[in-house]
């Protein structure tokens, strides 16, 4: 589908072929859990052993504390292959790699023997990125932690989580810095799990988390965001949501288009309906093109510049948004062009449409994202100095 240049070329992953195996030997158990993961309003206990046995989930993680460090393109097909499996599956899958990932990239090195001991299992990480009101108050021997933050994907699953508050008294340990991040394990958390209950994405677990009065030393806190990542760079030089969205709507997107063919072809099809087929192939398979190539060009510019421009940035987040309107446009074919056996609540097909658009509705994918990306293309021509620069 791709040259060999960018499938398996330079800055790609050793680990790729082994990992996209990997998620094709543990399909048939995560498919299993389907159904249980959106009655429990979280991933069942299988599929979660599953992911964390076969390393998966520490696909992200840097190569330090015995991650993949996959890169991003690797990244954008391990996510999108979990997500052809089940959309929440997939979904949990790249919220708690990349959650365990970006965190084990921040924590300070004092902390890192603690919270990712050498030669035991990785632990996994719930995070928000966002203080969400929350204040933390500096103590002498540490960060009083409080608060409670929403759709933390994963935390019924973690080991441990970051919270992120702001400080309205000055933190001797980190002069200047009006935010802090702090990791508190999950014995010191309260996981409100009556906070998740959507019409899509019912399985992933998506519950708020809480923390009270929790003194953390000052060794597992540090100023966020960080001016740099600890470890992984370039991998974590550049904010990678939308590569996670983006795969998540290919994958999507894909399996249902093949189902729906697949129903369509016991049925005696109208030309509107063969239409409308082709017209979704031929617009996911473009869609993934503009993921891919984009994703290349990105990863490309932070290998070989450190950083990644603002522009390149807003580009990205605008081909997740337009990747998802295709694969809500897929997803769509059952009530544009299907009939009374996929009206189900709990046929697949009728699952993945509400998926797909409680998916949508996430900031990271909003319209916004399309709105800034022709901001910054104006803004290119007018001002070309300007319209560049780290994001």
């Amino acid at each position: 589908m791709f040259s060999d240049g960018l499938v398996d070329g330079v800055g790609r992953s050793p680990a790729r072929h082994r990992l996209l195996a990997t998620v094709a030997d543990h399909a048939a158990i995560l498919a299993a859990g389907t159904d249980d993961s959106e009655r429990d309003r979280r991933l069942t206990e299988t599929s979660v052993r599953a992911l964390r046995t076969s390393g998966l989930f520490g696909v992200l993680a840097p190569r330090e504390v015995g991650g993949d460090q996959v890169d991003p393109l690797t990244e954008l097909e391990l996510i999108e292959a979990v997500s052809a499996i089940d959309p929440s599956t997939g979904w949990s899958f790249w919220a708690t790699a990349g959650s365990t990932g970006r965190a084990a990239s921040m924590i300070p090195d004092e902390a890192l023997g603690e919270v990712f001991p050498a030669g035991r299992p990785l632990p996994l990480f719930a995070f928000q990125e966002r203080p969400f009101g929350n204040v933390h108050r500096p103590a002498r021997d540490g960060l009083l932690v409080s608060g409670r933050w929403p759709f933390g994907t994963g935390v019924a699953h973690a080991d441990w989580v970051v919270a992120i508050g702001t400080v309205r008294e000055p933190a001797s340990a980190f002069p200047g810095a009006g935010v802090l991040a702090a990791a508190v394990p999950m014995a010191q958390v309260r996981v409100v799990d009556e906070s998740w209950d959507a019409a899509g994405l019912a399985g992933t677990g998506t519950f708020d988390y809480a923390v009270e009065e929790v003194l953390v030393p000052w060794h597992r806190v540090w100023a966020y965001p960080p001016n740099a990542p600890m470890r992984g760079a370039p991998h974590f030089s550049f904010r990678r949501a939308a590569i996670k969205h983006t795969g998540f709507a290919l994958g999507v997107a894909r399996t249902v288009l093949d189902r729906f063919i697949e129903h369509t072809a016991a049925l005696r099809a109208t030309d509107g309906v063969a239409g409308a087929v082709a017209e979704s192939e031929l617009r996911l398979q473009a869609a993934r093109a503009l993921g891919w190539t984009t994703v290349a060009a990105v990863w490309d510019e932070a290998r070989t510049t450190g950083q990644v421009a603002a522009g390149s940035q807003a580009r990205l987040r605008a081909v997740a948004r337009y990747v998802t309107e295709i694969a809500l446009e897929v997803c769509g074919l059952l009530h544009r062009h299907g009939d009374a056996s996929l009206l189900a609540r709990q046929h697949p097909l009728q699952r993945a449409l509400r998926d797909m658009t409680v998916a949508a509705a996430h900031g990271e994918v909003s319209a916004r994202a399309i709105v800034d990306h022709g901001a910054h293309l104006i803004a290119a021509h007018r001002h070309p100095t300007q319209a560049t620069g780290a994001a």
